[in-house]
């Protein structure tokens, strides 16, 4: 997103704080951003628009704190990428400026800017590829399967795992581990 861009939702989050995403107006928005309504238009082509993007910059904000923690070089990799998937799945799942904007769209428009949309694909990707490269490398991905494609394939599974029902931290590193794990990495090193 280029930084005029930015700036407008900066200014919109700020209006959807104030009087929640489902309330303000895009003339609330425009007066946080200190410009006339068009000037938004310029840039959206409607108030959707403005929240789906007001999305993929939290996502931006939060991928800061999912990727504090760091795969150590003695970590086994199925522990690490289960770890970070829960790790992620909490994270964005408890974020209240997140569910707040997720709310005022209709599911399956958080569901394509969560788990299709590029922005977000790119975060995912950049998070994941520590552990992925190190998979890779080691011959723990799956034959024939691209970082690309184990963190797109991934991204989806973030997706359906935030739009669970909360379940318990253990539960959910559990499914994790049993059905993302065997989906990206191969079960025996290759000789």
């Amino acid at each position: 997103m280029d930084e005029p861009t930015a700036s407008l939702v900066r200014a919109a989050r700020r209006a959807f704080a104030q009087y929640g995403p489902g309330r303000a107006t895009m003339t609330d928005v425009a007066r946080s951003a200190g410009v006339v309504r068009q000037t938004l238009y310029y840039t959206v082509s409607s108030r959707d628009q403005l929240v789906e993007l007001a999305i993929v910059q939290c996502c931006e904000e939060l991928q800061d704190r999912i990727d504090a923690w760091t795969i150590g070089p003695d970590d086994e990799l199925d522990d690490a990428l289960v770890e970070f998937l829960a790790r992620a799945v909490e994270i964005t799942g408890s974020d209240q400026e997140l569910a707040a904007l997720s709310a005022s769209l209709p599911a399956d428009r958080v569901k394509a800017v969560l788990g299709e949309s590029h922005p977000v694909e790119t975060l995912i990707r950049s998070s994941l590829r520590p552990i992925l490269e190190r998979a890779q490398a080691s011959g723990r991905l799956r034959p024939n399967v691209t970082i690309e494609e184990a963190s797109r394939w991934l991204q989806g599974v973030l997706t359906f795992s935030l739009f669970r029902d909360d379940p318990n931290p253990e539960a959910l590193r559990d499914e994790l581990r049993r059905f993302a794990l065997p989906s990206v990495f191969a079960d025996e090193l290759p000789n």
